[in-house]
């Protein structure tokens, strides 16, 4: 029986992003997506109808409004469509300290640089949805001036008209670049918010550590290089070899991104995994891996409402 190296590898790529990845709370659940043949899948769409009077007069079995669930699933063809090749050189056991075996490798790939390239896609992706946005761009997406302005309020601004927009109070989370810390940090010594550092918190099903939160807003710190304007995606080939995404030549810092949790919808898989053993390797003395990868993030725009951004002035 042929070995789904795909099913196989997906478990260690998974563990991994929940670990290292500050946007896997993004990732879709059960449910929400169907997945197809390669790009292609499909999104659930759950509404309902408002409440309607109840009149007690009625005893025929209409004393109840009639409304209505409508479940729609509408289809989608992912962005991103990846891949890379490695390449494990025949070596005894004695001969290396920490056998390269293809599991270490894919754990490796997915920490050092899936969780990068997904984080800087995303974060990327949630602040050009509500920029390219005629009616939130002017309210949604602040500049913060570092000589000037006070982060803390700024933030606590963000997040009223967040809230104010969408109508829901509660339910945000903030992506945070690390380099901001220490703003937080001095301001935390004197301002009427509240601010700890240092908390656990679940998000989505995803726990996270080392969370800072300004009152009730759970804040993640995310590698400053991940939050950037605009995005390079490297070819991985000739001049751009080692792959992966880079900041674009006008991009600016992305210092903070708020979202409500249930909103961005991520979505990956791994479409294909090939292992050769030595044995099967016609090219060279070892194993060769072969991984194709697929991932998007959907922002609905009828959700752009809670959706804010504070970026570089």
């Amino acid at each position: 029986m042929a070995i789904d190296y795909a099913k196989k590898y997906q478990k260690f790529i998974d563990e991994e992003l929940a670990a290292c990845s500050a946007t896997e709370w993004m990732a879709a659940g059960a449910g929400q997506v169907r997945y197809g043949e390669g790009k292609e899948v499909e999104i659930n769409t759950l509404k309902t109808t408002g409440l309607g009077n109840y009149d007690s007069t009625k005893t025929d079995g209409t004393a109840y409004p009639n409304g209505a669930v409508t479940s729609t699933w509408a289809s989608h063809t992912l962005k991103m469509d990846r891949g890379v090749k490695f390449a494990l050189d025949h070596s005894a056991p004695e001969d290396v300290s920490f056998p390269a075996t293809v599991e270490n490798v894919i754990r490796e790939f997915a920490k050092s640089q899936l969780a990068k390239e997904q984080d800087s896609y995303r974060i990327n992706k949630l602040y050009a949805a509500v920029k390219g946005s005629l009616k939130y761009t002017g309210t949604h997406v602040l500049t913060f001036n570092r000589e000037s302005d006070d982060i803390v309020e700024k933030l606590c601004t963000l997040t009223q008209t967040l809230e104010t927009d969408s109508e829901r109070t509660g339910g945000f989370v903030a992506l945070v670049a690390s380099n901001m810390k220490n703003e937080f940090l001095r301001a935390a010594a004197d301002n009427f918010n509240k601010i700890t550092f240092e908390q656990e918190i679940e998000i989505n099903g995803i726990t996270y550590s080392h969370v800072m939160m300004v009152n009730d807003l759970p804040c993640i710190f995310v590698p400053a290089g991940r939050m950037k304007t605009s995005l390079n995606i490297q070819t991985g080939r000739d001049d751009q070899s080692g792959g992966g995404v880079i900041a674009g030549e006008d991009a600016k810092d992305i210092h903070i991104v708020v979202v409500a949790h249930d909103v961005p919808l991520a979505i990956s898989k791994v479409d294909s995994l090939k292992q050769f053993g030595p044995e099967e390797n016609q090219l060279f003395d070892g194993t060769a891996i072969q991984a194709r990868y697929l991932y998007d993030l959907v922002v609905p725009t009828d959700k752009l409402a809670s959706v804010g951004a504070l970026v570089a002035a």
